[in-house]
This record gives C-alpha cells, sequence and structure tokens, in this order.
C-alpha cells in the first residue's frame, strides 16, 4: 500500500492541487528557467519570447496539461524585466497564474556575449485556483461541502533567486512560492503551497570547436520534505547563432513514504537564427504510467531585437 500511495504522489507530483504553483517539467532545459528562478529574467541581449505545452498521462480523458508563455528582456544598462503566464488543468482543477519579475547583472568577465555573468532576481506570482463542481461525480451531489463557496481561492506568492555562468560552468538557486497571502497553513481549508527550492549545476564542455557535451543536475525540495531530482546530458552541434542539440532526462522522486524513479525523456532541441524549438517525450517509470500513459512537452521561442534598451549591456 505505501508503494502504491507513493507512486501516485510521485506521479502527480507538480499536478498537485494544493495551491501550487507552475508544476515543473523540462521547461528549464528550453530556455525557460526564468519560470523557476527570476535571477535568469533578461540573461540575454535579445528580447526572448517562449511558450511551452505539457501533457501528461496521454489515456486518460482529461489528462493534466500545462500551457506557459513567457517574455523577458535587458531593459536598461544591467537590469532585466519579464512576465509569463501559465495555466494548468487537471481534470476539474484549474489553475492560473501571472508573474512579473526583475533581475540585476554582474559581469565577471569582458566576454562577449554575456557568458561570464553574476545575477540575482526577485518576482511575485498571482495565482488563481478553480474547482469546476459540475465536473465531479460525486455520490452525493446535495453534498453542502460542494456548495460551500470555497471553489476559487487566490493566493500571491514570491520568488528569489542567484545564478552564474563562468567559463562554461553554471549554477543557481533559487527559492520559490513563499506565500505572501492566505499564508496561515490551514485557513477555511486554503493551505499555501509548500515553498520550494530549486538548486542546479552544469558544466558545457567543449569536445573539439563546434561539439561539446553538456552534464547537468536539477534538484527540487519543498518543505513537505519531498523531493525531485533530474539528471541531464545534453550533446549539442553549434556555430555562430545556431545550435543542435540531443540528450537524456532522467528523474527521481523521493519522499517520508519512499522513493520512486518517475522517467526517463529523450530530448532534442534546436536554435536557427532567432527561432528555437524543443521536445522532450517523458517515458514513465512509476507504476502508473501503465493505466495512464506517457506524456511530452513542447517548447518554441522567438528572440526579437532589443526595441527595449537599443544602448545594449552596461559592461562596466
Amino acid at each position: 500500500m505505501k508503494k502504491i500511495l507513493f507512486t501516485f504522489f510521485a506521479a502527480f507530483s507538480g499536478l498537485s492541487y494544493a495551491q501550487e504553483t507552475i508544476p515543473m517539467y523540462q521547461q528549464y532545459l528550453f530556455d525557460s528557467e526564468f519560470l523557476f528562478n527570476p535571477a535568469h529574467i533578461g540573461k540575454t541581449d535579445d528580447v526572448n519570447l517562449v511558450a511551452n505545452y505539457q501533457k501528461q498521462f496521454s489515456k486518460f480523458d482529461e489528462s493534466p496539461n500545462v500551457q506557459s508563455v513567457g517574455i523577458h528582456a535587458n531593459a536598461f544598462d544591467r537590469v532585466g524585466i519579464g512576465a509569463y503566464f501559465f495555466r494548468d488543468q487537471n481534470g476539474p482543477i484549474s489553475a492560473n497564474g501571472i508573474a512579473i519579475g526583475a533581475s540585476y547583472f554582474v559581469p565577471l568577465s569582458d566576454e562577449d556575449g554575456r557568458k561570464d555573468q553574476f545575477s540575482f532576481g526577485t518576482s511575485v506570482n498571482f495565482y488563481n485556483q478553480n474547482f469546476d463542481v459540475s465536473k465531479v461525480n460525486a455520490q452525493d451531489p446535495n453534498d453542502p461541502l460542494l456548495y460551500e463557496n470555497n471553489n476559487s481561492i487566490f493566493i500571491a506568492y514570491a520568488n528569489l533567486g542567484l545564478q552564474a555562468t563562468y567559463s562554461r560552468a553554471f549554477a543557481g538557486i533559487s527559492v520559490a512560492d513563499i506565500p505572501l497571502s492566505n499564508n496561515t497553513p490551514v485557513v477555511n481549508g486554503i493551505e499555501p503551497s509548500p515553498t520550494r527550492f530549486y538548486l542546479n549545476a552544469g558544466y558545457d564542455w567543449e569536445i573539439t570547436e563546434g561539439f561539446s557535451v553538456e552534464p547537468s543536475v536539477m534538484m527540487n525540495l519543498n518543505t513537505n520534505s519531498s523531493r525531485m531530482f533530474d539528471i541531464n546530458v545534453l550533446m549539442k552541434l553549434y556555430g555562430e547563432s545556431d545550435y543542435f542539440a540531443a540528450g537524456i532526462n532522467y528523474r527521481t522522486a523521493k519522499s517520508a513514504v519512499g522513493s520512486q524513479q518517475l522517467s526517463m525523456s529523450p530530448i532534442i532541441k534546436f536554435k536557427l537564427n532567432k527561432l528555437h524549438f524543443g521536445a522532450s517525450y517523458n517515458l514513465g517509470l512509476s507504476d502508473i504510467q501503465e493505466y495512464g500513459g506517457n506524456s511530452f512537452m513542447l517548447s518554441l521561442g522567438y528572440d526579437i531585437p532589443n526595441f527595449i534598451n537599443q544602448r545594449g549591456f552596461r559592461y562596466r
């Protein structure tokens, strides 16, 4: 029984409807690190527009899906600004959120292209969740708990982050979902999402000119004493402004009730001039995949010449 309970917990981690903000899949590998660490907002000189779509458990009629659209840019001197919107649909439960944030960058060398830099950032999420009673097949349709006027909630969250890149190595840490409203553990059945901690690190190892291998790790911890751990390996062929990459993401999870292998996900992505695209297919390793099926993610982005800050990034 303990294993079954954990399997369901792990499979739905990131999709829990306990007021969690945007669930983490492979977005951070597809130029969307700013969704989880505001220190990445404005990390390039372009205006970066990116959209992500995740579909989970393909065998379910109303399988969970998550969409996000974000934009960020270097606004002036060393300051980045950005915003994103996301929607998380899971059967009768739907959640919407919008975030705005800013960051500040410090060059660590005179290297062109902002390859060596340190930054810190913050953002605020405004999050709303709704429960559609009409989609529930209740044993007692007149149960008063279904009509207690608490089928919608609003919570504001703060997020903080640091990140650095230097000599092809990179690392970051962020604290997400710090509740600013409804922050008492349980009031009228409303509980804020557990605060989450993201830690990542990696190295872009240049094998030869135009070819590199990038191993990296990502750990997602929260105040409910559960954690997810990712191991990633990407191989990249690249030119001056283009690249093609392919690799794998392996994810495990652990909580007080046990540990579980979650998924093995092949990944491809490329950048062609200003356009970038990514895709992953999540091959589930937990028992629930036999009933729910696998999942996939698509990402599409475009780098627009910076019309906000034509002066450019200030190195000194």
